[in-house]
């Protein structure tokens, strides 16, 4: 399963959208639903925008799941469009983001899947 975090509702669809054929993806509009939906069923992956209720949340969350051991290593992508509201290009080898991969919005599909596929395998098509 996916958690995909994002607090914009239509993007979160699209994005979920391109995923179902493949995986099953549960989504959330928040980090506090995110670290609650990881509590309660632990994903293989976690998808994170950055800027959701604050500026940061998506790195807090992520740093959260690092931090604790059962939750460590559940691979991390970020997905945001922070780089354009910001005019700053930040990458995952930076030791304070805490991620498997670091990737812009938009994302092009192929692009996410083949990311996706590469930290939790192809999945089966046809999933729910």
């Amino acid at each position: 399963m996916i958690l995909l975090a994002d607090d914009d509702p239509v993007f979160l669809e699209s994005v979920a959208a391109v995923l179902r054929p493949r995986y099953d993806v549960r989504t959330v509009a928040n980090g506090r639903e995110a670290l609650i939906a990881v509590d309660d069923d632990p994903p293989d992956l976690v998808i994170l925008d950055v800027m959701m209720d604050h500026m940061s949340e998506g790195f807090d969350v992520a740093r959260t799941l690092r931090s604790a051991e059962e939750t460590s290593l559940i691979p991390i992508i970020i997905l945001t469009g922070v780089d354009r509201v910001y005019n700053v290009r930040m990458e995952v080898d930076e030791s304070w983001i805490p991620a498997d991969h670091y990737l812009g919005k938009p994302v092009a599909p192929d692009e996410l899947l083949r990311k996706v596929a590469a930290l939790v395998g192809p999945g089966a098509a046809g999933s729910p």
